[in-house]
């Protein structure tokens, strides 16, 4: 199989997901997995003009002579690029248009797990799921009931066996949405009962007994060319209401701490060794201060994906002093204590500062902080907010600088918000770009001038496409189609296709309206989403997720509530 990657070798190679199934498939006996990667710019003039084929990186092998080809998809806006890499390869972007022998098509990845619709057309089937005890049940079926060779009846039959033996594959073609007569979406259901579930189960993984995710490709091309990756840790308990990935891959679910030292020193520790630890919620992870001591005995020099200001230990603090760290960053992701309350963010103004102060007293010159513009209720006063919450807290850290005799800077990231689904903003509008632009205008003029602070935002209009392909039903791949194929800029075919793109982004969903990515069932319940939102716009709070407390907010835990106590029962009666 060829697994690629829509983005070039260096963001490719830094993606511990795509390592780890890249490692995951090439442990299994009866799998030989070769990577494709998006062409560098240099060679794309080349795949065009149709001189150069796609091949895998491996072996130089052209991707239509493998029997699959899985793109992994963290970030819709490199859906393009699955398209061209098709196109690239010599295979038809539509699955329809397929003939002869082309391989399956499939795809994976949290911005697929999210909403699968826009790129339904493209693929043959995907992995609704994490690759832990999926990836083995999927190979299994396959050297049962191998494919058909060439296309037609036989591979729809085939499709159709495959979906409803292995749970969390979903193949769109099996499937018809329907739309009302002002064409808004309605929902979608299988073309012929029994062909396909109703609905398509998350596959979710409790992590025990797994293989812990790391990085297995060490290679100066990447960009965290020098730091080894390890996942400690999965899913986050806090609840943030924006965040797609602390909902979908409820409940949270830390690593073993013997078994994240021993998946480190497989990775080749030695003195100088940099690990990078990765989670939604480092701090969070209930050993961590052990973890941090254990691995620097070992002679590492940590850092750390995320960093919260409520929750910096000691042992973490130690680890960035020791290692030497320049540069920390931390995300208040609204200026404003009542924002942060809509968000749920959790996190109170003198927590920042505080968490500031100890940073820059470990030695740490550099804080970027995360903002995002756009949020729900967010009127002038949490803008204004943002500024008074960086002014506020560049006079104490350098107050701390000057009596270490180290002036460090603060860099202020400000991000455009997307509503994503299966969030309690999945019914929310999207701000719009024009608005987006004086919001961050008013910021820039505010601290643009301000010594030791400088400001960075993100472009509103490639937001708006995210936006687009995280909210669009199955219409929304004419216009990648016209994108990719007719090279068309995105405002261009947003003006020339029959379809209101707006109607996606813009406008708040009402509260029974179906969502095309509902197709995918994670678990979580509805009616816990939309009551998560109405507290959002009343500005309330809500506490994050404890699966060990027996919560049942949300679904999920209830659902793995359930199971173990169903399993309890299954063993109590085999022992009887």
């Amino acid at each position: 199989m060829a697994l690629a990657f829509p983005n070039g070798y260096a963001v490719g190679m830094s993606n511990l997901g795509f390592q780890s199934v890249y490692r995951r498939m090439n442990l299994l006996e009866t799998v030989v997995c070769e990577r494709v990667l998006y062409p560098e710019p240099g060679e794309l003039p080349l795949f065009r003009s149709k001189n150069k084929t796609l091949t895998s990186l491996e072996s130089s092998r052209p991707v239509l002579d493998f029997h699959l080809l899985a793109f992994s998809a963290p970030f819709e806006n490199d859906y393009p690029n699955i398209l061209e890499m098709l196109d690239f390869a010599g295979i038809p972007l539509e699955t329809e248009d397929r003939g002869g022998a082309c391989p399956l098509v499939a795809g994976g990845g949290i911005a697929l797990f999210l909403n699968p619709e826009p790129l339904a057309a493209f693929m043959d089937f995907m992995f609704m799921g994490e690759a832990e005890g999926f990836l083995e049940d999927f190979f299994a079926f396959w050297l049962e009931d191998p494919p058909p060779p060439r296309r037609g009846s036989e591979r729809r039959s085939w499709l159709s066996r495959l979906a409803r033996a292995v749970e969390g594959i979903y193949a769109p073609s099996l499937y018809r949405p329907f739309y009302g007569e002002d064409g808004s979406y309605r929902g979608i259901e299988p073309q012929t009962p029994g062909e396909a579930p109703g609905r398509v189960s998350f596959r979710r993984s409790s992590l025990k007994g797994e293989t812990v995710c790391r990085t297995c490709v060490v290679t100066p091309q990447a960009e965290f060319s020098n730091v080894r990756l390890l996942e400690i840790g999965r899913g986050c308990g806090r609840g943030c209401r924006f965040c797609a990935a602390g909902y979908v891959y409820r409940p949270p679910r830390h690593r073993e701490l013997r078994d994240l030292v021993e998946s480190a020193e497989a990775m080749g520790i030695e003195p100088g060794s940099r690990v990078g630890l990765v989670s939604a919620a480092v701090s969070d992870h209930p050993r961590i201060d052990e973890l941090c001591a254990a691995l620097r005995e070992r002679g590492a020099s940590l850092s750390f994906s995320s960093l919260r200001a409520d929750s910096l230990t000691p042992g973490i603090l130690e680890a960035l002093k020791a290692g030497g760290h320049r540069a920390v960053a931390i995300a208040p992701e609204a200026g404003s204590e009542r924002l942060r309350r809509v968000v749920n963010k959790h996190l109170e103004a003198e927590q920042i500062f505080r968490a500031a102060e100890r940073l820059t007293e470990a030695g740490v010159l550099s804080l970027k902080l995360y903002f995002m513009i756009g949020l729900p209720t967010e009127d002038r006063e949490d803008l204004e907010a943002i500024v008074d919450l960086v002014k506020t807290l560049k006079h104490r850290v350098l107050r701390i600088g000057r009596g270490l005799k180290r002036m460090g800077n603060i860099t202020v990231s400000v991000h455009s918000f997307v509503p994503k689904a299966f969030t309690p903003f999945q019914w929310a509008p999207f701000a719009g770009v024009r608005e987006l632009k004086q919001r961050a205008r008013r910021i820039r003029n505010a601290l643009g001038k301000v010594p030791n602070v400088r400001v960075h935002f993100d472009l509103p209009k490639w937001a708006y496409v995210q936006a687009l392909l995280a909210r669009g039903d199955r219409r929304s791949a004419l216009l990648l189609k016209k994108v990719v194929a007719s090279g068309m800029s995105w405002t261009q075919a947003m003006r020339e296709a029959p379809l209101n793109a707006d109607f996606w982004v813009a406008r708040e969903r009402a509260r029974e309206e179906p969502f095309p990515w509902e197709i995918v069932d994670h678990g979580l319940r509805r009616d816990f989403l939309w009551s998560e939102y109405r507290r959002a716009l009343e500005g309330k709070a809500s506490p994050g997720c404890e699966p060990d407390s027996g919560c049942r907010r949300c679904g999920i835990c209830e659902k793995e509530i359930h199971g173990r106590h169903a399993l309890r029962r299954e063993r109590h009666s085999s022992s009887q």
